[in-house]
């Protein structure tokens, strides 16, 4: 009884394992050659708990796929009140990469 328990989870690490590699080699293999500068915009109409969740993930994804150099995270704020904007300004500043701007600085950005 022992030896099948050990056996089935000796078997879902090695498929865990496979899986993993698959999914780095298909990431490889999809990421271009050449680094360009990108954004990964979420649009905020208040600073609440998933906004910064969407913010922070977004950032760990970047250093997953080792493009915290080129790609920057912003947080676009559709209509935040004042209290919710310096909410969001500190989670900014606790992080690297993730920035707080307004529709016309974003539109300045992007020409």
């Amino acid at each position: 009884m022992l030896e099948t328990f050990f056996g089935a989870l000796f078997l879902g690490l090695v498929l865990f394992g496979l899986l993993t590699l698959c999914y780095a080699i298909m990431l490889k293999v999809m990421m271009p050659k050449k680094k360009h500068g990108y954004y990964i915009v979420i649009p905020a109409r208040r600073c609440d708990s998933d906004v910064t969740a969407a913010a922070y993930s977004a950032r760990m994804k970047l250093h997953l796929i080792g493009d915290e150099n080129y790609g920057s995270v912003i947080v676009l704020d559709c209509g935040m009140d004042e209290a919710q904007k310096l909410s969001c300004l500190n989670v900014c500043r606790e992080s690297n990469g993730i920035f707080l701007c307004d529709r016309e600085t974003f539109e300045d950005m992007v020409k």
